[in-house]
């Protein structure tokens, strides 16, 4: 009768996984039309100037002002982080008006800031296009749409 009892359950843990696994959205952050820094819409390209120039990290007094992982204009989008422990298990981004979810495909070190104007996302191409000292104006994103 136990044994029964933990086949159902594993059964029904195993469904229940493909169902979830079925339902979510995913987004592979290297794919999309690339954009050059220049072309970003000049709100996007302004703001993150702003931040590059304003991004603050000092060790010895323990001041932090960075950019946020996701930078949104005409929309609300969170950055989403699963762990286990230290250890991150999946990124993914929340629409906040709807709930909807997608995962980042791959690696899970997402380079930032994401930008979403309405349903539109802009992902860097590398890590370390915005920095302290301002944004490389060779910087290329990847254009997405969610649906």
């Amino acid at each position: 009768m136990k044994v029964k009892k933990i086949h159902i359950a594993i059964a029904t843990a195993i469904l229940s996984l493909i169902v979830i696994a079925g339902c979510s959205r995913s987004i592979d952050y290297n794919d999309g039309e690339p954009v050059m820094f220049s072309e970003l819409p000049k709100e996007v390209q302004d703001t993150l100037i702003w931040w590059g120039e304003h991004t603050i990290v000092s060790v010895g007094d323990t001041v932090v002002v960075e950019l946020d992982d996701v930078v949104c204009f005409d929309s609300d989008y969170t950055f989403l982080r699963s762990t286990l422990g230290p250890w991150i298990t999946s990124r993914g981004l929340r629409r906040n008006s709807d709930g909807k979810e997608w995962k980042f495909n791959g690696n899970l070190n997402v380079p930032t800031p994401i930008v979403t104007i309405g349903d539109t996302i802009y992902i860097p191409s590398g890590y370390n296009l915005v920095t302290c000292g301002g944004v490389n104006p060779d910087a290329v994103f990847y254009r997405q749409t969610l649906n």
